[in-house]
């Protein structure tokens, strides 16, 4: 609950920052200029498929040392870990360098100069490249032993300096290229606060022994790469896709929506945070986790149901206010709006599937799955992106979404749980359909409502309220069975925390 709770707070500023920021560029840089920093950091973001899968199989290979205490065993593979993480880092800026001597000359853009192009995807991917340098090692160990919200009180701190900073920097209307180098700063910060709680928390670790380890799980290194690149892609793809076929100014269109779905879908992934460590232990154990699991699906199911409900109805007053600092383009699409919030629910419905998948190490059986998903996404969504636009890619990634969660929960079954796929088919419906009925409603109901900040506040906690009462009275309706064992699972977790207050007052 703590690594929940901090990664949700993390994703909430993340949000905020996230949004706010490109707001910021439109009003000082224009449509034109965003897009290209969109387009950029979706190019950048398949650079760091160098890692291919080595966090995974590390992060899994650290569950048993942890679990037994083992010292000798967790320095050597921390120390393995920190030599592989240097040398990505190299290659990383090697393909950084290339990229900003490229994609400047084959994309040209009217408000920046060649030189500047170059200048900006170099500071863009340069961060990337510094964050495996300096912070993969402290992750996988903090990963692994369920201190994930570590990482994230320090990322909090590094994207609140962050933002002043980029705010400040605006204000004096500087280049791009300089505003965009300031994640490298916080970065550098971010590092140090993770390296001064390891060194305090784990006296006896040292990640600098002369280590030949050989990692158990390595054999499954590059089919856990094809399960991330499949799942990243969905995120990633669409934008440089658009750019290319339809244009910068389309892409940024695109990211606009894709920014604020994605900021939605990083809250939801804060339901994650800490579980596949926590299944690593138990099946290391020899425990079955397959009630757990339906516990977890169930309330998830749940969630993405409440949350993608309320975004579908008020996602576009929302995108009518954060674009009216720029005209130059139109970004109300009604239709945009209701597949990307469905696509947004099914793509997160991944979130307890693959915890699973990491928790057991579970990348081979899925090798099949994950290369027929990155097909259908890059040949189809290119194709239906020049047959029928933006929505047709948008529904290419609705039908990828389905495809995965279906071929990784088939896989599941058969490998660990032994529950079927035919519940979580249920559940995916149940979800679409009430996003869908939610974006009805609302544009029924609310079309003729003139938003401010303040009225978009308003009316988002009143649908809060009646997505909620809608989403408890279905999904107790379809699955008694789930509804009861999560009454009784959050009841002993209540009566546990309330003895555990009376006997520490007593002691007290």
């Amino acid at each position: 609950m703590t690594n929940i709770l901090s990664y949700a707070i993390l994703q909430i500023v993340n949000m905020l920052v996230g949004l706010f920021l490109p707001r910021l560029y439109l009003a000082v840089y224009g449509s034109e200029i965003n897009g290209v920093i969109s387009t950029v950091n979706s190019f950048t973001t398949y650079f760091s498929y160098l890692e291919a899968g080595l966090g995974l199989t590390l992060i899994h290979a650290l569950f048993k040392p942890l679990v037994d205490n083992d010292t000798c065993e967790l320095n050597n593979i921390l120390s393995y870990s920190k030599k592989q993480y240097q040398k990505i880092s190299y290659m990383y800026l090697g393909l950084v360098i290339v990229l900003s001597i490229v994609f400047p000359s084959i994309s040209l853009t009217n408000d920046m100069g060649q030189l500047e192009f170059a200048s900006l995807v170099l500071v863009i991917g340069l961060y990337g490249a510094l964050d495996f340098y300096s912070m993969a090692k402290y992750r996988v160990l903090l990963t692994a032993d369920r201190k994930e919200y570590v990482i994230s009180n320090a990322m909090i701190l590094a994207q609140i300096l962050r933002f002043v900073f980029v705010w400040l920097l605006l204000q004096f209307n500087l280049s791009v290229v300089l505003v965009k180098a300031i994640p490298i700063l916080t970065l550098i910060i971010r590092s140090v606060v993770l390296k001064i709680y390891v060194q305090k928390k784990y006296p006896a670790v040292n990640f600098m022994l002369n280590s030949n380890v050989v990692i158990s799980s390595a054999s499954h290194r590059w089919d856990a790469l094809l399960l991330q690149i499949s799942i990243s892609t969905s995120v990633s793809l669409p934008t440089i896709i658009v750019s290319q076929v339809l244009g910068f100014n389309e892409a940024n269109v695109y990211a606009v929506y894709s920014l604020v779905i994605s900021a939605i879908i990083a809250i939801v992934s804060a339901l994650s945070s800490g579980v596949s460590p926590m299944m690593g232990a138990s099946i290391a154990r020899g425990e079955d986790i397959t009630q757990t699991y339906d516990i977890y699906e169930y309330i998830v199911s749940f969630v993405l149901a409440f949350v993608f409900s309320i975004t579908a109805a008020m996602i576009l007053p929302f995108i009518e206010l954060y674009t009216s600092v720029v005209d130059d383009i139109n970004y109300i699409h009604p239709t945009y709006a209701i597949l990307i919030s469905i696509w947004g629910a099914l793509y997160s419905y991944r979130i307890p599937i693959t915890a699973v998948i990491n928790a057991a190490g579970i990348y081979r059986d899925n090798r099949v799955n994950n290369a027929v998903n990155l097909t259908i996404q890059i040949a189809l969504g290119v194709g239906a992106t020049v047959l029928f636009g933006v929505p047709g890619l948008i529904v290419v990634m609705i039908l990828a979404a389905l495809h995965r969660n279906i071929g990784l929960g088939v896989v599941n079954s058969r490998k660990l749980l032994k529950n079927g796929v035919g519940k979580s088919l249920i559940r995916q419906l149940v979800i679409s359909l009430l996003v869908v009925a939610s974006w009805m409603l609302s544009s029924f109901v609310l079309k003729e409502v003139k938003y401010n900040v303040i009225t978009w506040i308003g009316i988002s906690c009143l649908v809060a309220i009646v997505a909620f009462i809608v989403c408890v009275i279905v999904f107790a309706t379809i699955d008694i069975g789930a509804a009861r064992k999560v009454s009784v699972f959050l009841s002993k977790k209540i009566c546990k925390k309330k003895n555990t207050d009376i006997i520490n007052g007593c002691k007290g």
